[in-house]
C-alpha cells in the first residue's frame, strides 16, 4: 500500500470513528433528557462503546501529522482540542452513565 493511500485510509477512519462518536452526543442527551432506555445494560454498554469510539480521536489527530494536510496553523489545533473536549465528554458522560445513574428514564 503506498503512503498516500495509506493516508486517504487513515483520514476515512478518522472520519468513521468521528461520525460514531458525534452519534454518541445524540445518544447521551437522548436518554438524559428523554429517557429512550429502559434496559440499565443496554445503555451502559452503549455509553462505554461510544466512549472507545472517542478514545482514539485524539490519539490519532495529535500523532498524525498528515491526517489533514491543508489543514495548518489554528485549524491544526482547533482538530486536536476538538478532538479532546469530545472524548472528555463522552468519558464524563460514560463515568455518569455507568457509576451515579441506576437505570432512572429522565434525569431532568
Amino acid at each position: 500500500m503506498g503512503s498516500q493511500q495509506k493516508s486517504i485510509e487513515e483520514a476515512r477512519t478518522f472520519i468513521r470513528l468521528a461520525f460514531v462518536a458525534c452519534t454518541g452526543l445524540a445518544f447521551y442527551y437522548a436518554h438524559l433528557f428523554l429517557g429512550l432506555f429502559q434496559n440499565v445494560f443496554l445503555f451502559r454498554t452503549l455509553a462505554i462503546v461510544f466512549m472507545l469510539f472517542a478514545l482514539p480521536l485524539p490519539i490519532i489527530a495529535f500523532n498524525n501529522k498528515k491526517l489533514f494536510p491543508e489543514v495548518k496553523g489554528n485549524g491544526k489545533v482547533m482538530l486536536n482540542w476538538a478532538t479532546m473536549l469530545l472524548f472528555a465528554h463522552h468519558f464524563l458522560m460514560t463515568f455518569i452513565f455507568v457509576m451515579i445513574l441506576q437505570g432512572e428514564g429522565r434525569v431532568f
